[in-house]
């Protein structure tokens, strides 16, 4: 079986000052067979500069746009119709892959684990150098927390079967994307017991709640879940938290 090919996007807007540490851990990789799509949002720094500067260093598997977008995930949805990879993987600019492994130990594992449609493993919080955050399901993805995207690599199948970013959702469209993933019945999800991104939380809309989507996480225990997929989750800490909303 061949080794699987990735797309990694790059959303950006003026990030001059970490561009390059993000790209330099991309170069690294033991792994190369990989595209790097850089969305740019019409920078008016020196991002658009810097990544230009890089694209020798990468042997043609570096792409860049730049182009004014409807935010992060618009210009997200832009590097998935862009992307020619078999797998899709979402790194923000001022984060960077945790060891130059990373992409070798996600291929092994995909051609370890034939017939997954997404796999994620964990991240590296800056903030508080913790490691974020095992294995979810449904419910804990529904109740507790999101599954960082910087750790998470899609079979660009599960974006023709469930869509792209809702652009509804303007700082917590990757944990709609991630919901509708764990929901779906055909989808295998898969974890990885390794850290694949250093991660910042400090800044960004990562610091942000989203309100439009916050609202409706009770709501989507009951979209499309099957009772006997409820029987299987977390049924006494699920059922109290439903029943006080």
């Amino acid at each position: 079986m061949p080794s699987p090919t990735f797309s990694i996007i790059i959303p950006a807007i003026r990030v001059e000052a970490d561009i390059a540490g993000c790209l330099e851990s991309i170069r690294r990789q033991t792994c190369t067979d990989y595209e790097v799509l850089v969305m740019d949002g019409g920078s008016t720094d020196r991002t658009v500069e810097l990544v230009s500067n890089q694209a020798g260093e990468f042997g043609g598997r570096l792409f860049l746009r730049s182009e004014k977008d409807d935010g992060v995930y618009d210009a997200m949805n832009k590097g998935i119709r862009l992307a020619r990879g078999e797998w899709l993987y979402f790194l923000g600019a001022d984060d960077v892959l945790h060891d130059p492994q990373v992409l070798e130990k996600v291929a092994a594992f995909i051609v370890s684990q034939p017939g997954s449609h997404l796999v994620y493993g964990d991240v590296i919080l800056r903030s508080s150098s913790r490691r974020y955050d095992g294995p979810f399901d449904l419910a804990k993805l529904l109740l507790e927390k999101n599954i960082c995207h910087q750790a998470i690599f899609y079979r660009r199948t599960v974006f023709e079967k469930i869509g792209n970013y809702n652009l509804r959702y303007r700082i917590w469209a990757d944990w709609d994307l991630n919901l509708r993933c764990f929901q779906h019945p055909a989808f295998i999800n898969r974890h990885l017991d390794f850290v694949v991104a250093d991660y910042n939380d400090l800044t960004g809309i990562s610091m942000v709640e989203d309100p439009e989507l916050k609202k409706l996480l009770p709501a989507s225990l009951l979209r499309g879940v099957s009772i006997r997929k409820l029987l299987r989750l977390k049924t006494a800490n699920l059922w109290r938290k439903i029943t006080r909303t």
